[in-house]
């Protein structure tokens, strides 16, 4: 065997429930390890200058211009080469990355840098449990693995429990969040009483990052998701033409990009579905709300006022008149 003892002995060792992250996709909950934490572990356990990788293929399968955005995809394999004892070991992984941005320049760099990542983690991941092997068990969650996240009985307090939603009726939300970890690999508490009572066990979401981004030196925006105020803001007329019927639209601009991420449900208003469509199609938000002549934010924030207020009172007559006066000539 090329690699000596201590390697086996952290290619074989268990993953850590901190490192695990999880996320949805066609209505399944996946579990994964990041890409900087993979290739962190290769250099611990194979050295800096014990292991290398190289790009063997890369195609770029797809790309369009659509609207104001550009799409892209990329199919990518990877070869890892591991310097063990004298000999190279030598194990090859294909990937696939995809992204929409509004440059066609950052459309094929964050794709392909998606496929080369993804690739990098499936040749790494035939090495053993370190990278994640177990992960790739689509029926469940290795038993290991499973009694990695039991939490203990003083953990219990630092998790929360699962209500059955998608965590939307969360003020502030993860992306770890949004899944309700409540399919074949959710973790459930085991009961620790010595009662004769059934277990009451429930399962569990991953705990919040207690850290507060946003007050950082270089603060994180909050992403508000709060599916009630999309339906307080779809209710009232589009605020360009009046028609009911309308969407609640997510203004683009209101925060800085994030890949794959809307911004705060704070910053919606109402458009109807052809001023919506047509809005996306321009490319450039700030303009098109300068032609139409409307300022998209002061509706918006007033439009997130009026439901917090309304929501302390419960008094639905109270945005009647107001909403109305703010929208002004443009509802007819």
């Amino acid at each position: 065997m090329a690699f000596d003892q201590k390697q086996v002995r952290q290619l074989r060792s268990k993953l850590k429930q901190a490192n695990i992250r999880s996320r949805c996709e066609n209505g399944m909950t996946l579990h994964y390890l990041e890409g900087w934490h993979v290739i962190s572990e290769a250099n611990r356990i194979f050295g800096f200058d014990g292991w290398s990788h190289e790009t063997v293929d890369v195609q770029c399968v797809y790309t369009k211009h659509n609207g104001g955005r550009y799409d892209a995809v990329y199919t990518t394999r990877i070869r890892i080469v591991v310097n063990a004892d004298g000999a190279r070991i030598i194990r090859e992984g294909s990937g696939t990355g995809e992204s929409s941005a509004q440059t066609p320049g950052q459309a094929h760099e964050f794709a392909l840098k998606a496929a080369e990542t993804d690739a990098t983690k499936r040749a790494l991941m035939t090495f053993g449990n370190a990278f994640g092997l177990s992960l790739y068990n689509s029926a469940k969650v290795d038993a290991a693995e499973v009694d990695a996240q039991i939490p203990k009985a003083n953990d219990v307090p630092a998790l929360t429990a699962s209500v059955g939603t998608t965590g939307n009726d969360e003020a502030v939300e993860s992306d770890e969040q949004k899944c309700n970890l409540n399919g074949k690999a959710a973790v459930k508490v085991r009961n620790t009483e010595s009662s004769g009572n059934a277990s009451l066990a429930k399962p569990l979401t991953r705990a919040k990052n207690p850290i507060d981004k946003s007050v950082l030196t270089f603060g994180e925006p909050k992403r508000i998701r709060d599916p009630e105020h999309l339906k307080f803001v779809a209710k009232h007329r589009c605020v360009v033409c009046g028609r009911n019927g309308a969407q609640a639209h997510h203004l683009t601009f209101a925060q800085p990009h994030a890949l794959g991420r809307k911004v705060s449900d704070e910053f919606t208003i109402p458009l109807c579905s052809k001023h919506h469509q047509e809005l996306h199609q321009h490319g450039d938000e700030k303009a098109w709300w300068s032609n139409v002549g409307i300022e998209p934010m002061k509706i918006a924030n007033e439009l997130w006022r009026m439901k917090r207020q309304l929501a302390a009172s419960r008094d639905a007559g109270q945005d009647s008149g107001m909403v109305e006066k703010l929208l002004g000539s443009k509802q007819t």
